[in-house]
């Protein structure tokens, strides 16, 4: 796997190579300065731009950046109340730790999100700057023995997915279903928080694995976005244990698919805990599982979730 610095080096090499080739073909024609300038422009243009790529990715190469730019009504630009801006950015640090719970522990809203998960998801206020108001933030990632993307950059993956989900109640279901009551709870606390402040905010990502992402919620976004929410039924949790055969399991992505004795398909997430039992377990065997069934109703549909809680021979 090709590190998101060594393409972004090995772009620039090719642009440069490419503006050197058609910089001596039209020297070779003779044409005008001004006619070279028009011919070359547009590869200049990708030049800089690949260079502030590549500067984006040396300032994020350990650490996720986030700006978040706040709008608060009947306040100069650059100003925002202590109140207001505690209370969004709390929100939204829980929200993303309610993921990330979600992502590397288990959905259920029941019991304390383990510190370990709190410590790796913390962002910490780097600077504010100018421009209505913007705070940026730092996500550190996690030491790590390998290139693979680091659980910082998954957990915000997923909460612009869930971020950019928010214009339906179909997809808005989808998202929510299989993020877990906490994060419902969290997302309708800070959406209700956006409306009350009727304070428009921005939220831009900047990667050096996922790129740039950004996503706008403005007061009636907010409200549309908490209605919905709010019609979600308090989704029930239930530990059901089953007999079956786990096809299949990857650990990466901590995602499995057990076959019932009744027949029945059952996909989901790995909880943390059960992860080695997976990885040790021999696919296409008969098993006995625990698992933890998350049902979300709205008014038109119903959603089930699953996490895998432990796995052993049947």
């Amino acid at each position: 796997m090709i590190s998101p610095q060594d393409r972004s080096n090995e772009k620039i090499q090719e642009t440069e190579s490419l503006i050197k080739g058609v910089d001596g073909i039209l020297n070779k024609l003779n044409l005008p300065d001004f006619a070279k300038k028009i011919q070359l422009d547009s590869l200049d243009k990708k030049m800089n731009a690949l260079k502030k790529e590549n500067e984006d990715i040396l300032r994020t190469s350990d650490s996720e950046e986030l700006i978040i730019t706040m709008h608060p009504k009947e306040l100069p630009s650059g100003q925002i109340s202590v109140r207001s801006l505690t209370t969004i950015l709390g929100g939204f640090q829980n929200l993303s730790d309610s993921i990330a719970n979600t992502l590397y522990n288990q959905p259920s809203e029941k019991g304390k999100i383990p510190q370990e998960i709190l410590g790796f998801n913390e962002m910490i206020f780097k600077e504010a700057r100018a421009g209505s108001f913007k705070a940026v933030l730092e996500l550190k990632h996690s030491p790590q023995s390998s290139i693979e993307e680091p659980v910082q950059s998954q957990t915000l993956s997923e909460l612009f997915e869930l971020l950019f989900s928010s214009g339906g109640e179909e997809s808005l279901s989808d998202s929510i279903s299989f993020l877990g009551p906490r994060t419902l709870r969290n997302y309708a606390e800070w959406t209700k928080t956006l409306r009350d402040l009727d304070t428009t905010v921005e939220v831009e990502w900047m990667s050096s694995y996922r790129g740039t992402s950004k996503v706008t919620i403005n007061p009636d976004k907010a409200e549309n976005i908490y209605k919905m929410l709010s019609d979600f039924s308090d989704p029930s949790e239930e530990e059901i244990l089953l007999s079956g055969k786990l096809m299949g399991a990857n650990v990466r992505t901590k995602t499995f698919e057990i076959n019932t004795s009744d027949g029945e398909i059952i996909t989901g997430r790995i909880s943390k805990d059960a992860l080695p039992e997976v990885a040790s377990f021999v696919l296409d065997q008969q098993c006995n599982a625990t698992l933890l069934k998350v049902t979300t109703k709205s008014r038109s549909k119903e959603k089930v979730s699953w996490t895998l809680r432990s796995i052993v021979k049947a």
